[in-house]
């Protein structure tokens, strides 16, 4: 029974590392095919895709190696295998976080696009959103180093649910107060389009409505990290209090699994929302399929 756990979760990891690379390979050519996203809007999407490529290309196929190591040992790997079990557990945490933080970076700055208005374009450069992306994967790249730390693992995963929630809280409430805007700017846009005659009522308009779908998009991105993480997170709780129990070990995997699952979903929310990405795909996509005929 337990082996089949293992084999199921193995296969469903292996079409998720396709879905993974294919997806977030597209949408990194798409990204910088499309003019149409500001500059620091697209440095953060550009990271929160690329740190989705490497779970594709990494994370993906360090974890199905665990999975069948494990599942052949009937062990954990920190003791048999404890050199791999260091070097994977420091870049699949790197990437993951290097994803969290990046959709904490997204929110703050959607959320500094709509309460900063004229504003935002004079504090938010492109230089300091470079800046902000390279310390968000710093950062992601010195937390795993709280395993180092000489402490009892059960206030390891403590601290480390601790960070994440705390990432988790701020987020919700940038966006909570995100949605609250956008809502107010909606009946805006509406009281704008019902007045034509109005001098310059339609740029205003359509800035306005890129900025809702770009708000929306990073909503949506949200809920979709809540959704994927926080079953991991509370995995993680019970297994600090109750290591004890093998079924926890089962489902923490599985829990995981559904983590990585979110690198494979952010894709189609962007195509989703950015109309100018979306039909930069399909463009690309005509595009080789004409040249084969």
């Amino acid at each position: 029974m337990v082996e089949n756990l293992y084999v199921a979760n193995i296969v469903l990891n292996a079409v998720l590392c396709f879905t993974s690379l294919t997806l977030n390979g597209a949408t990194i050519y798409a990204l910088r095919k499309t003019p149409s996203v500001p500059k620091p809007l697209k440095v953060l999407l550009l990271s929160l895709a690329v740190s989705d490529l490497g779970v594709g290309i990494l994370v993906h196929p360090l974890f199905i190696t665990r999975l069948a190591l494990e599942s052949r040992l009937q062990a954990a790997l920190r003791t048999s295998f404890p050199t791999f079990y260091r070097v994977s557990f420091f870049v699949i945490y790197q990437l993951t976080f290097a994803s969290f933080f990046g959709v904490l970076s997204l929110s703050l700055d959607r959320f500094l696009a709509i309460h900063l208005h004229l504003r935002y374009q004079e504090l938010v450069t492109y230089q300091r959103v470079v800046t902000a992306v390279i310390s968000v994967w710093v950062l992601s790249g010195l937390i795993p180093l709280i395993w180092l730390i000489p402490i009892d693992i059960a206030y390891r995963y403590v601290l480390l649910a601790i960070i994440l929630v705390s990432c988790f809280v701020v987020s919700g409430v940038l966006n909570s107060m995100i949605y609250a805007t956008v809502r107010r700017h909606a009946h805006q846009i509406h009281s704008l389009q019902v007045q034509p005659t109005v001098q310059g009522n339609a740029p205003n308009v359509t800035n306005a409505s890129r900025l809702r779908k770009s708000t929306f998009m990073t909503i949506y991105v949200y809920v979709l990290f809540l959704v994927c993480y926080l079953p991991n997170i509370c995995a993680l709780g019970f297994i600090s209090f109750y290591r004890s129990l093998a079924v926890l070990e089962a489902v923490y995997q599985y829990t995981f699994t559904l983590v990585l699952l979110n690198s494979s979903l952010n894709p189609l929310i962007y195509c989703w929302k950015l109309r100018g990405v979306r039909q930069t795909i399909m463009n690309t996509l005509l595009n080789a399929i004409s040249s084969q005929n």
